[in-house]
């Protein structure tokens, strides 16, 4: 089967495509993928000139308000909540509103599509939801914090050294060693 749209065209297995046909199909989100973009890619420099991005499953306008959707698969359909947590889709909800408010100086509403990875009566079921007022806000907190921590460098935000293997750096002695002795 042959998905397609404007920008370009992927070959899938047929019961691959039959899954993304039942997915698509939901009534829930047929209606919110009729007006928007999909996967547009948007970037901001902050006042100190950090470049930050954001590229949303779907930009799109329901009803007059404009909003981001964002589809995750889940193991667990009924407890979403955990993946949330787990995963830190809050921080990227948070993330990805503050970017878009301050691009199109707009309030910009973020809803999952958690879409579960069993059929349940011939359908994969479907969920739409945004986040609790107190997971919105802590997401908020976190991320202008991390915001922060980029724009002033080490002396807010400790990183930490990161190191490949000894065995990596063994054999790239041993490769130079080798090369010496040639």
């Amino acid at each position: 089967m042959l998905l397609s749209n404007r920008l370009s065209q992927i070959v899938l297995k047929k019961d691959d495509f039959e899954q993304i046909e039942l997915m698509r199909d939901s009534a829930l989100v047929s209606e919110l993928l009729e007006n928007g973009e999909p996967e547009l890619s948007i970037f901001y420099h902050t006042e100190k000139g950090t470049l930050l991005k954001i590229r949303p499953d779907w930009l799109g306008l329901y009803s007059g308000a404009s909003f981001i959707l964002d589809v995750k698969t889940t193991d667990d359909f009924h407890d979403f909540g955990k993946s949330v947590d787990k995963f830190g889709y809050h921080l990227q909800a948070a993330f990805y509103q503050i970017i878009a408010q301050k691009v199109f100086n707009l309030d910009i509403d973020f809803l999952f599509c958690a879409i579960g990875k069993r059929p349940e009566c011939g359908r994969y079921p479907v969920q739409l939801g945004m986040l609790d007022e107190e997971d919105s806000e802590e997401g908020v907190i976190q991320v202008n914090h991390v915001i922060d921590a980029l724009e002033n460098g080490r002396e807010t935000q400790a990183f930490a050294t990161l190191s490949r293997p000894f065995w990596a750096k063994q054999a790239d002695r041993k490769r130079r060693e080798a090369l010496v002795l040639t």
